[in-house]
């Protein structure tokens, strides 16, 4: 049978109230009652019952973390940010996936409910429906969304400026003589995915330069596969691009793909860059690409989830995670004919 803290009590002859002193470190104990309950601790084994304390308190001391699915580890790697901000501040990360192919978002939202945890961290997932967050509302769990925000749902969200970053990264482009730049996305039904296209567009604009909607290939997602179908299409085209921008390194790894197959050589041929920057530093040649800044994101992210809980009805916050661009020189000066 399990060992109660009245069986620590009786043991060390002190009060159960004694004994809850010294478990969680709460209030004065002398040194010699906290030692000889420490001792009866260790020889009977005596486990905390966390559910029970979870109960009276009503704070778990552990952090959900929601992750999409995905070959991108960016996604992984913000997790690890939350983890280790979790872990410094003294609380526990629970991380569960959700599958692409199953959509069990509703699933794990309602496990973290049921976990009682102090607040749930939900990474690029663009699948949250109203109705999952209306379940969070309503069982006081306070939620952060990362990459893929939803201030416009009243969450408090840490999101990428990515028409920016976009916008900023076709202007390199334009700076080094391309006017025929390819995009290559993923298709518009998303605000992170509308925001990319809109920088693109903002970029060529303010060049002057109307954009061609035969360079602009939006695919159903951001695989390797998708990125070398789309490559292959503007490659056929009776004038293609001279630079190509993907908004994700796997779609320029399959770039590369379709430009090793022809004969082209990158930045020789064409321009190429990413966005990410986790793949494209592994790929050869390794490509330009914008990355984001991961520094203090977890911080960030349980400040969000202390401050929620604290002033449950205030507007939604929206911060912000600001991009790099990472040059490693496959976006070369346009060659003359």
């Amino acid at each position: 049978m399990s060992v109660t803290m009245a069986d620590v009590a009786r043991a060390a002859g002190a009060s159960i109230a004694t004994v809850g002193r010294v478990i969680h470190q709460n209030g004065y104990v002398s040194k010699e009652v906290r030692a000889k309950i420490e001792a009866v601790i260790a020889e009977l084994g005596y486990v905390p019952n966390e559910s029970a304390r979870t109960l009276k308190s009503r704070r778990s001391g552990i952090i959900g973390c929601l992750v999409l699915q995905s070959d991108n580890s960016l996604y992984y790697r913000i997790n690890d940010a939350v983890i280790d901000a979790a872990a410094h501040s003294g609380l526990s990360c629970i991380t569960m996936e959700a599958q692409s192919k199953a959509r069990n978002e509703q699933q794990i939202i309602q496990k973290f409910i049921g976990m009682r945890v102090d607040g749930l961290v939900i990474i690029s997932n663009p699948f949250i429906t109203p109705d999952m967050f209306a379940a969070l509302r309503q069982a006081e769990t306070p939620v952060v969304a990362i990459e893929r925000g939803y201030a416009e749902l009243g969450i408090d969200s840490l999101t990428v400026r990515d028409a920016e970053a976009v916008c900023n990264a076709a202007g390199g482009m334009l700076k080094a003589g391309h006017q025929r730049i390819g995009l290559i996305a993923a298709q518009t039904k998303h605000a992170v995915e509308q925001r990319r296209l809109a920088g693109y567009e903002e970029a060529l604009q303010m060049a002057g330069i109307s954009p061609d909607p035969a360079l602009i290939r939006l695919m159903p997602d951001y695989s390797v596969q998708n990125g070398r179908a789309a490559a292959e299409a503007l490659f056929s085209l009776s004038k293609p691009p001279t630079a190509i921008l993907c908004t994700a390194d796997s779609l320029a790894a399959g770039v590369l793909q379709a430009a090793y197959a022809r004969g082209l050589r990158v930045p020789e041929d064409l321009s190429l860059a990413g966005y990410d920057d986790v793949l494209s530093r592994a790929l050869s040649p390794a490509l330009d690409s914008v990355g984001l800044v991961l520094d203090g994101i977890g911080d960030m992210a349980l400040d969000m989830l202390q401050k929620r809980r604290e002033h449950p009805e205030a507007p939604a916050d929206e911060r912000w995670i600001h991009t790099v661009y990472a040059k490693r020189g496959t976006v070369c000066a346009l060659r003359k004919e």
